[in-house]
């Protein structure tokens, strides 16, 4: 059971093995790419793909609207994310930039407890953390990985699956 509804996925291999489809597609319009969520913790039965990727241009975003809209239904997008149904699965891309790429990461990594305290810890250190990076002062001091993030909070790192 996942937020009320009953899914089936056989220990989640249709979704994993769905995730690396959509991530080969991918590869071409962008110039990294990364499955996030419950699939990059290591969860028993993930129900939906989430994926992180640095589009090549504003052209490409474009095109991977196009090539999954072929292999599913476009919900919704913007700027910054879209969503897709796809085999029944729900499929949403967060579009971000080598700067912010850690950050985004840990962002849709993270299980919602764990990436609340980190935002915790930024704040009672004067910073403030979202999925655009580590900011003091309004100037980023960290977000292109996410060690580089829990090394500026003085937290050690801890893997997506420990989190």
């Amino acid at each position: 059971m996942k937020k009320g509804k009953e899914v089936t996925t056989r220990k989640g291999s249709v979704v994993i093995n769905l995730s690396k489809k959509i991530t080969r597609q991918l590869r071409s319009y962008c110039t990294r790419v990364k499955v996030v969520g419950s699939i990059r913790r290591n969860e028993k039965n993930p129900v939906d793909i989430d994926i992180v990727l640095i589009p090549r241009n504003e052209n490409s975003k474009k095109r991977i609207k196009e090539a999954l809209s072929k292999e599913g239904r476009f919900l919704q997008g913007g700027n910054e994310k879209a969503r897709f149904r796809i085999k029944g699965v729900n499929v949403e891309l967060y579009y971000t930039v080598p700067k912010e790429w850690g950050a985004t990461l840990l962002a849709y990594s993270s299980k919602f407890g764990a990436g609340i305290g980190l935002r915790m810890v930024a704040k009672r250190k004067g910073m403030k953390l979202s999925q655009h990076g580590l900011f003091k002062h309004g100037r980023r001091i960290a977000g292109s990985t996410e060690q580089q993030i829990y090394h500026a909070l003085g937290r050690p790192w801890k893997p997506p699956e420990k989190r």
